[in-house]
């Protein structure tokens, strides 16, 4: 027989209700967040002294610990964030996840003996940046929910990382959640934690140049918006793939879905380890998870390896309910709805009506007729059309059944303790508390055990006092007597024993948690960075360009840097390029999203180009860093990479970086504060329809064929030019890699910063990038020309064409 370990179950904690509702219901770790510098900074979260709270109550119920620092960290931040650290690292949290690489660096550094976690959005989808993270000191990766069972597999075995993975929940639409969507268009960053979600909103697929619409019937609907994943029926199949963790999402859930999801996930794993031949996922269960929350029913995700799933839940972004039934017909007059049911509904539950052509109706019902052919009369005071479906939106019994769980915190979860009393005649009270952990604790009374005079105490009354552990997180499992006959023990001080050993046991089982190892301190000064580098006296410009057509504009504009991307040539054409060049340098640029084969096929390409006149690489994600390890060409760090802060820099340096683009999240006084060496160059992207995702999903096959999956895709995406529609008029650039299918969507607008390049140049850049996407020819020219005579002539006003343009961030950020 094959031997499995059983997974971590890890649950989301926002609020207290939610605390008790994981832990009673079963887990083995939540993670939580304070009330900043997490990536749910919408969920009510918790105070630093709060967290103290937080983590007791977890670890003596030994339940795990993992704290969420996993956004991006201004430079003005790192010191803040470093003392909150500090001080959940002495609480004795068990993990930090993290996404930025600069507070990563400094958590290794000063903190070394606590556990870091990768966050999904590190965008780790390759055993390539596994490794690397391995390297740079991580415990545990969480990756991203596009990789299928043998992906995972294969990271298992290359790493001695933890794995974790997502099992239920919402999925975020963009690849591994790396999204500047609700940044750009509403100035609530996705990396900071304030994702204002605006894939859930309306759009309309439309062809760019004519305005046509490509599907009627899809017109404004919500082309974005996936369903939540649930992964009960093939759970086996993830636990005997070697995932460490069982990841449910849900921080900003109400706690009774936590309550749920986390015990239906309990009940499976404990199923399958103790008979997995017969496992086998109730539909009534299905039935519980569903009516908690969908959107329009379930998916298992992409473990299964499925290239393309039945994702979105395009008519309504929201929870769905459970359909009960339909409106047999209404009577204006006297506002009589009778419905006919599927299922059976009762007062206190919440419905929705689904109006055709009009806005639902949502109501919670209070008394109502019934009679023997399921049929109900309520009022309704709105219109409702006949053959209207109604939705179950909450359950009344199942919401109250769920709430006992965390309105009692002490009532479910208990850890069986063991205990030895010694009353002996003429000698101290003792007794001897020891639980399922190892935990041991003695306690002796000032208290002398005395022959009875009158009526001795019995065993049994012993045994019952001791047993008294109902609000503990304690119950007597066994309980060893070694006494002398007719002894005389008050009943006060037996009570009296068991309060206080209880509350060693529970000090001890505390400090178990807390670091052995003391910090390496940190001296306040230690965080403050001098900028020492020399300005740059003459910024240089450079450009990224799509195509070939692109790129054979730049090589004849003079431009100092040109980036191709290299999934888009062969050698042969690598070679005509270099030929041509001139004194361009020519990097080629990896990509963003690239599995373990593409990956691969890089390296062999990297291989054979390194006698070339190739100048040097621009690197999207730290998968690709080990490609070029070895390499003598000169290594760039793109945006994808989100650098935030100097020590993100300076990790990147390490690694043997010499340029870097810093995000485009920053303000210019932002990037100013970013400090990097002598060496190290910094870039800023002042031009371009900036890329807001990449996407395992592609809007235009999905709506083409009418969200029909069981026929392959066979559109002509490369030879059309579609758009997103949105709600405000704005259209959204979406085109599609022919390699993989995997869509981008750009902003609607292109940044554009001609005539701010005298603020620029204060902000200790090295140099300039225009990033050209859907440009064409004409259009490059006179945009490379205009911003190389604004770089000659600061103090001339430039006039453009472009008209319709944003200056992103640079002077509003990001909350």
């Amino acid at each position: 027989m094959n031997y499995f370990k059983q997974p971590e179950l890890l649950s989301p904690v926002g609020n207290w209700e939610s605390l008790y509702a994981a832990v009673q219901n079963g887990c083995d770790a939540i993670y939580v967040g304070g009330t900043d510098f997490n990536a749910r900074n919408r969920a009510d979260n918790f105070s630093t002294a709060e967290l103290k709270e937080v983590i007791e109550y977890a670890h003596l119920r030994g339940v795990k610990v993992y704290i969420t620092a996993n956004i991006l960290y201004k430079e003005g931040e790192m010191k803040e964030v470093l003392e909150f650290i500090s001080q959940v690292y002495d609480y004795g949290a068990d993990a930090i996840i993290v996404q930025d690489l600069g507070i990563a660096k400094l958590i290794h550094q000063y903190f070394p003996d606590i556990e870091l976690h990768a966050s999904t959005q590190m965008n780790i989808h390759n055993v390539k940046g596994a490794q690397l993270l391995e390297e740079l000191g991580f415990d545990r990766v969480i990756l991203a929910r596009e990789l299928n069972l043998e992906e995972i597999k294969e990271i298992n075995q290359q790493t001695d990382l933890k794995v974790e993975t997502f099992v239920h929940g919402a999925l975020c639409i963009s690849y591994s959640g790396q999204c500047l969507m609700s940044s750009l268009i509403g100035g609530r960053s996705g990396n900071r934690g304030r994702c204002a979600q605006p894939c859930r909103m309306p759009y309309t697929l439309i062809d760019r140049d004519s305005g046509e619409v490509i599907a009627e019937e899809f017109k404004k609907d919500h082309l974005l918006s996936p369903k939540d994943i649930n992964t009960l029926e093939i759970l086996p199949d993830l636990i005997e793939a070697g995932i460490d963790s069982f990841k449910i999402e849900g921080r900003m859930k109400r706690p009774e879905y936590t309550a749920l999801v986390t015990k239906m996930y309990r009940k499976y794993i404990d199923q399958f380890s103790h008979d997995r031949d017969d496992y086998q996922v109730s539909t009534a269960d299905q039935r519980k998870l569903a009516q908690i929350f969908n959107r329009n029913g379930f998916i298992p995700g992409y473990y299964q390896g499925q290239e393309e799933l039945d994702l979105i839940s395009y008519q309504r972004p929201k929870n769905w309910g459970i359909k009960i039934g339909e409106v047999v017909d209404y009577t204006p007059q006297t506002k009589e709805c009778h419905i006919k049911l599927e299922r059976e509904v009762n007062p206190g539950d919440g419905i929705e009506i689904w109006n055709p052509q009009e806005d639902n109706i949502g109501l919670k019902l209070s008394e109502f007729e019934s009679n023997e052919e399921n049929m109900i009369t309520i009022e309704v005071k709105r219109s409702v059309q006949q053959g209207a479906a109604v939705y179950k939106t909450s359950d009344e019994e199942l919401l109250s059944e769920l709430a006992e769980s965390y309105q009692q915190p002490n009532t479910l979860r208990k850890l069986e303790v063991y205990a030895k009393v010694t009353a002996k005649i003429n000698q101290a009270l003792k007794i001897d508390l020891w639980d399922q952990d190892g935990y041991f604790v003695t306690a002796e009374l000032d208290f002398i055990v005395e022959e009875a005079k009158n009526q001795p105490v019995r065993n049994k009354e012993i045994e019952e006092q001791l047993e008294k552990l109902g609000n503990t997180p304690y119950t007597l499992a066994q309980l060893n007597l070694d006494s002398d006959n007719d002894i005389f023990i008050p009943i006060s001080k037996l009570n009296q024993l068991r309060r206080e050993t209880v509350e060693m046991l529970n000090q001890e089982r505390i400090k178990g948690y807390k670091p052995t190892q003391r910090r390496n301190k940190y001296q306040e000064g230690e965080l403050k960075r001098s900028n020492n580098k020399t300005q740059t006296s003459q910024i240089k410009l450079n450009a990224a360009v799509n195509n070939l057509e692109q790129l054979e504009v730049l090589l004849q504009m003079n431009v100092n840097r040109v980036y191709y991307p290299l999934r888009n040539l062969d050698l042969a054409q690598v070679e005509k390029i270099i030929s041509n060049k001139g004194d361009t340098e020519v990097f080629l640029k990896l990509p963003r999203i690239a599995n373990q084969e593409e990956l691969n096929e890089f390296g062999t390409k990297v291989k054979e180009l390194e006698n070339s006149n190739l100048d040097g690489y621009l690197i999207s994600q730290l998968g690709e860093i080990e490609l070029v390890a070895d390499t003598n060409k000169a290594l760039a760090a793109d945006f994808p990479l989100n650098i935030f802060n100097s020590y993100s820099l300076e990790w990147l340096e390490e690694l043997g970086f010499r340029n870097a683009t810093v995000s485009p999240e920053l303000t210019l006084n932002e990037i100013e504060t970013i400090t990097s060496s002598q060496e190290l160059n910094k870039e800023i992207i002042v031009y371009g329809y900036l890329a807001m995702m990449v996407s395992k999903y592609c809007p235009i096959g999905a709506v083409e064929r009418k969200f029909d999956f069981s026929q392959s895709c066979s559109v002509d995406c490369q030879n059309r030019n579609y758009g997103l529609l949105d709600r405000k008029g704005m259209v959204e650039a979406v085109e599609t890699d022919p390699k993989n299918c995997h869509s981008i969507i750009y902003n609607s607008q292109p940044l554009h910063l001609l005539n701010y390049l005298k603020e620029i140049k204060n902000s200790n850049c090295d140099s300039l990038r225009l990033n050209f996407t859907i440009e064409e020819k004409e259009e490059i020219e006179e945009i490379i020309e205009n911003y190389q005579y604004k770089l000659k002539n600061p103090q001339q006003k430039v006039s453009s064409a472009i008209q319709d343009y944003t200056t992103g961030h640079f002077f509003r950020g990001v909350k």
